[in-house]
C-alpha cells in the first residue's frame, strides 16, 4: 500500500469494540480514488438517510458512522425478517493532510461520497524552470 492511500482502521486499534458488538455495528463497502488534489470515498450505505449519517475527524482518522431506521409503522408486526439489521461504521486512517475545513459529504441512493481536499503542503507543485 503506497503512502497516499486511506487505510481501514483494525478493529483492536479502536477502543469501541465492545460497543460495536453490542451495536451489531457492520463494515460498509467503500472505494478510494485520488488526484493531485484530494481523495474521493464513495461508501455503500443502504437504507441510511442524509440524517443518519455522522462524519467526525479525529486523531487522523475519518470515523463514518450509518443509523437506519428499521423502525415499522405503529400497528405494524413483522411476519418475515430478512434484511440485514445494524447500523454501519467505517474508520479510515488518513496518511495524509487534509484540509478538513473543505471535506465535503452528499449520500444518495444509499451512496456516500466524500471529497476530501488534500491540505496545500501535501499537494504536488510545479517548478518554473527559468
Amino acid at each position: 500500500m503506497n503512502s497516499t492511500e486511506l487505510e481501514t482502521v483494525n478493529k483492536q486499534e479502536h477502543s469501541t469494540e465492545g460497543v460495536a458488538k453490542a451495536r451489531n455495528w457492520r463494515r460498509p463497502r467503500y472505494d478510494v480514488a485520488e488526484n493531485d488534489d484530494a481523495f474521493s470515498v464513495r461508501v455503500t450505505l443502504p437504507g441510511v438517510n442524509r440524517e443518519g449519517v455522522d462524519l467526525s475527524i479525529e486523531d487522523e482518522t475519518l470515523t463514518i458512522v450509518g443509523t437506519r431506521s428499521s423502525q415499522l409503522p405503529d400497528g405494524w408486526r413483522p411476519l418475515r425478517r430478512e434484511l440485514p439489521t445494524g447500523d454501519y461504521r467505517l474508520s479510515l486512517r488518513l496518511n495524509v493532510a487534509i484540509d478538513e475545513a473543505k471535506v465535503s459529504a452528499k449520500v444518495a441512493d444509499g451512496i456516500l461520497e466524500l471529497t476530501l481536499p488534500k491540505a496545500d503542503e501535501v499537494k504536488p507543485r510545479k517548478i518554473q524552470v527559468s
